[in-house]
């Protein structure tokens, strides 16, 4: 599945199992050179706020990352675009919390009326977790700013 609509690609995938950061890093890093497998591998840790511990939303993780493929540097001395990277991840990260009020899983989850535990082992995806979680918002979003 590879879509013109990194957004659109990237509900899709969440809504068809994969974790919020799998879907975005997914639908995003094959456009950026990464195939669809280790994208899904590398970024199968970071849902549910970094493996389950309910921090910064894995969308939001995989958005970085997603930059970084984009604007990043392999040299080590280069402050140079690494600062203009940090930068750029830091004012996506100010457009989802601008939109979403955090960046955070937990209290995102809490404002939609979902009390979530860190550490606790993954939920059985079902119509019903899909129905309650604004997750593929999240994922949308970030697919999209991502690659803006």
């Amino acid at each position: 599945m590879t879509s013109s609509d990194p957004a659109a690609e990237a509900a899709a995938l969440f809504t068809g199992g994969y974790s919020c950061a799998q879907a975005v890093l997914a639908a995003c890093g094959p456009a950026l050179g990464l195939d669809r497998a280790t994208a899904l591998r590398l970024a199968s840790g970071l849902g549910a706020g970094l493996g389950g511990l309910r921090e910064t939303c894995g969308a939001v993780t995989a958005m970085a990352a997603v930059l970084g493929l984009r604007h990043g540097t392999t040299e080590p001395m280069d402050a140079k675009t690494k600062a203009a990277l940090y930068k750029e991840v830091q004012a996506a990260i100010a457009d989802f919390e601008a939109t979403f009020a955090t960046h955070n899983c937990r209290e995102l989850l809490r404002r939609a009326s979902i009390e979530k535990q860190a550490g606790v082992a993954p939920e059985e995806r079902s119509a019903a977790y899909y129905a309650k979680r604004p997750c593929e918002a999240f994922v949308r979003f970030c697919a999209q700013r991502a690659l803006q």
